[in-house]
């Protein structure tokens, strides 16, 4: 990798993660990306999920014609950054690259580069996925898959970074790696009463507490232990007094 890629690969990391954008609205980010792009020569990057670009290179050697896919996310959380002492943190409220998708694109970005600088070294074709939407719908993978843009391809690569591994080695297998995830929102209705008298009431709280604790019986005594299932409550929500029983 030349001085000028490494520097852009790096200036795109930090510029994303001081400007962070929620799943669809990664408008800047995209551009970003596309300037960085054609800045390089690599201007026929194409537009998918509104908010998400795909780039082709294709090698000019002779051999056989394989396409591989390689895909990095770019939307960041709706988490608020802690850290003070980073010069590229957060600049947005409540917003963060709190996943590491800063990470992927600028992964993402420097495979696009290297193999735009070295295509007359390799035949068939590369494409370079910055896809939106990873962490909410209507979700960009999604998008991917619905208008076949990976039809024709040979393989397909992911990657997501992982705090586990030392820094300048990493791990690969084909097949899934990470988890699936799926999201659900469950809405408890009780009867509103004074806190002295909950027994005219229906306390939502004590029934989501209940919940809570419960649903994790679903792994435990529902699922394979070779499953590898989770269940994670994200968040909860209720009450506006705090004398008063939570309807």
């Amino acid at each position: 990798m030349s001085d000028a890629e490494r520097e852009a690969v790096v200036q795109l990391r930090h510029a994303m993660h001081r400007e962070p954008e929620l799943s669809n609205a990664e408008w800047k980010t995209q551009e970003r990306i596309r300037g960085v792009l054609q800045r390089f020569g690599l201007t026929g990057s194409k537009t998918f999920h509104t908010t998400g670009l795909y780039v082709d290179i294709e090698g000019t050697a002779s051999g056989p014609k394989r396409s591989i896919a390689v895909r990095g996310d770019i939307d960041a959380l709706p988490i608020q950054e802690a850290r003070e002492d980073l010069p590229y943190r957060s600049q947005v409220r409540g917003v963060m690259h709190a996943c590491g998708h800063d990470m992927h694109s600028s992964i993402a970005l420097g495979t696009a580069l290297a193999f735009h600088r070295l295509r007359s070294n390799f035949a068939g074709k590369v494409r370079i996925f910055f896809q939106p939407a990873e962490e909410a719908e209507p979700l960009g993978g999604r998008t991917v898959q619905d208008e076949q843009l990976l039809g024709g391809f040979d393989r397909a690569i992911g990657f997501h970074i992982s705090p586990e591994i030392p820094a300048g080695m990493f791990g690969a297998q084909e097949g899934a790696v990470t988890k699936s995830a799926d999201q659900f929102k469950l809405t408890i209705t009780g009867k509103m009463a004074h806190g002295a008298s909950p027994h005219s009431g229906v306390d939502a709280i004590a029934i989501a507490a209940a919940f809570v604790n419960e649903v994790q019986k679903v792994v435990s005594r529902e699922m394979p232990v070779d499953d590898g299932a989770i269940v994670t409550i994200g968040t909860i929500h209720g009450g506006e007094a705090t004398n008063i029983i939570c309807p």
